[in-house]
């Protein structure tokens, strides 16, 4: 890998230095414990709890509450609206945070604020007499939980060295899992009652924060306070190097050899292209899941058999994600554990449009978890690796949430079409098409090993 050198504009007017100065302490970033690590997963678990529980129980039967002849409709029209808005919002919220000059720091605002936002939402939710008020309430919620992602995701380039990035990017990637799993737990079988359900989630949401609030400590950021400057110049500790010639608009990356890398490098549109359509695979299938089970395999009790594949799905996730992070910064490479999730959630998803019964179900949920695991727990190592900025962390990764969010809008529009004409078999077949394709794709990032 080429060696990377680090300047900002604010940097260089200061000495008045050119292009080539190498940032003074890029690499003086202090591993991180086990307590922050803890408190990180336990947020990012609250924050997905919000997110996918909904989306995967909660929208589905409010939406065949109030329109049983065309629930898929309203489910796909809810699950868009609300992907549309964190598409928007998670980049313009990480930008404004990067901006952001406060006495408690860049991101712990936003971490807060959308967490009292996000509760909000589900509230309104858990009160809502119809489709439109179970609308507005979705975007309300999804826009608060953004801007908890936004902040939470930008804090581990900014804290996280190198050397752990896999490590960490295993523990949040089993946060998703965590929170998918202990929602579905939670609204089955702990509180009964979708308006109560709702409410268990915000609930969740605010405690789940509230210990990383208090013991991330970040520096004043206010003007003149501290050496905020030289924390944003090294707040990319983990990402590729920046710099920004003289007069450009925007940061790219000079490598030793002079190759300038911006946001249209293709190495970041590979892995831009990469999480979109894995993300889509999983999108497809846990959207649809509850119907799969009603309408496809007509089980006795499609709510519980949701749970269990759930369950299956997430505890496979979570051994995985931890397994692969770790093995990935043991070994050094990162791309061979991106194409093998990809893989494996392709085999899975093969498995469910061939052989649609429950013990194969049951199977596949294996696979996906498994597949789904590993891929969270090194793809945000390899998005850390390709950024071009280091003062932008939080705009750049919000770009990145765009792959995540975007699957969200189309997942639907694919699939009413792909179930109309060719049904459940035809659906996870695509399922198996794109995220194989996603997987292998990563193989095309060349700055990554």
């Amino acid at each position: 890998m080429t060696q990377d050198t680090t300047v900002t504009a604010a940097d260089d007017a200061e000495s008045g230095g050119g292009p080539d100065r190498t940032l003074p302490g890029a690499g003086d970033r202090p591993p991180v414990g086990r307590g922050w690590t803890a408190r990180y997963t336990i947020a990012s678990t609250g924050m997905w709890l919000g997110v996918l529980t909904p989306m995967g129980v909660q929208l589905a039967r409010q939406a065949e509450k109030f329109a049983p002849e065309s629930k898929t409709e309203l489910l796909g029209l809810a699950t868009g609206v609300g992907a549309l808005v964190t598409m928007l919002a998670v980049p313009l919220l990480g930008a404004a945070s990067d901006r952001t000059r406060s006495r408690f720091g860049r991101r712990r605002p936003w971490i807060a604020g959308g967490a009292a936002v996000g509760a909000l939402g589900l509230a309104l939710l858990s009160m809502a007499p119809g489709p439109g008020w179970m609308l507005a309430g979705w975007v309300v919620a999804q826009l608060g939980l953004s801007s908890v992602q936004a902040g939470l995701v930008a804090t581990v380039p900014d804290r996280v060295p190198r050397e752990q990035l896999g490590s960490v990017a295993g523990w949040a990637g089993l946060s998703q899992m965590l929170g998918a799993l202990l929602g579905t737990v939670v609204v089955n079988q702990l509180v009964k009652g979708l308006s109560a359900g709702y409410l268990a989630c915000a609930a969740l949401v605010l405690v789940a924060v509230v210990p990383f609030l208090i013991g991330h400590a970040e520096r004043d950021a206010r003007a003149g306070a501290g050496s905020h400057a030289g924390d944003d110049a090294r707040a990319g500790q983990g990402l590729r190097a920046v710099a920004v010639e003289p007069k450009a608009p925007r940061p790219v990356v000079v490598t030793a050899g002079g190759a300038r890398r911006g946001l249209r490098e293709p190495d970041v549109l590979w892995t831009w292209v990469s999480k979109f359509l894995v993300v889509l695979g999983f999108a497809l299938i846990t959207q649809y899941l509850l119907y799969y089970l009603t309408d496809e395999l007509r089980v006795p009790d499609p709510q519980r058999a949701t749970m269990m594949i759930t369950a299956v799905t997430v505890l496979s996730a979570m051994a995985s994600a931890l397994g692969a992070g770790r093995w990935s910064d043991r070994v050094g490479r990162r791309k061979v554990f991106v194409a093998g999730g990809g893989l494996l959630m392709a085999v899975g998803g093969t498995l469910m449009a061939v052989a649609p019964a429950w013990p194969v179900a049951l199977c596949a949920g294996l696979l996906v978890g498994a597949g789904f695991g590993t891929f969270l727990a090194v793809d945000l190592a390899v998005v850390a690796s390709v950024l071009p900025s280091a003062r932008d962390t939080g705009r750049d990764l919000g770009l990145f949430a765009v792959a995540v969010a975007a699957p969200q809008v189309l997942a639907p529009v694919l699939a009413v079409p792909v179930l109309a004409v060719a049904g459940y078999g035809g659906l996870y077949l695509l399922v198996a098409l794109v995220t194989a394709l996603g997987g292998v794709l990563v193989l095309r990032v060349r700055s990554v090993a």
